[in-house]
């Protein structure tokens, strides 16, 4: 369920599931973070969905460093009245899902580097306690002395 977004004509945005405004900073967040969102027309109710996050697009391109160089937006231009259009949006929304999947599994391998160290540590800690309590037990038994075979026990 997508969480929506009211527009209003003051360009306020109005987060219905938090009952308070938001910025565009603060929508960029949200959808960031993977809340999928719907904007609507406050007045008429239409979804304007796309519209939004084309003005998110575009203030994101101008700042930093942008994703969309020339030669990309050249290329979906050309795109538009082409009767490849449709399969060129099928195949970047298809590619930008497997780049998402990667993004998501990279950050779980990175995750787990982060914690193997810590975890190795403790393994290497622990069987370097079990092997000086071995240690330490062949030391004490090699220091006591040797029992004398008991008299009549038929050694001897």
């Amino acid at each position: 369920m997508a969480l929506i977004i009211k527009k209003y004509a003051n360009r306020r945005l109005y987060d219905t599931g938090s009952s308070c405004y938001i910025t565009l900073d603060d929508l960029k967040h949200k959808i960031a973070s993977g809340v999928a969102i719907q904007v609507q027309d406050a007045k008429s109710g239409k979804d304007i969905s796309r519209e939004v996050l084309l003005q998110l697009v575009a203030e994101q391109e101008t700042l930093g460093r942008p994703i969309l160089n020339e030669a990309i937006l050249t290329a979906l231009i050309r795109f538009y009245d082409h009767p490849m259009q449709k399969l060129a949006s099928s195949y970047l929304e298809a590619a930008l899902g497997q780049l998402q999947d990667q993004q998501v599994q990279l950050s779980q391998q990175m995750q787990g580097l982060m914690k193997s160290p810590v975890e190795l540590a403790s393994q290497l800690t622990r069987k370097n306690l079990e092997l000086m309590v071995s240690l330490q037990k062949n030391l004490m038994s090699a220091m006591s002395p040797a029992k004398p075979p008991e008299p009549g026990s038929g050694d001897g």
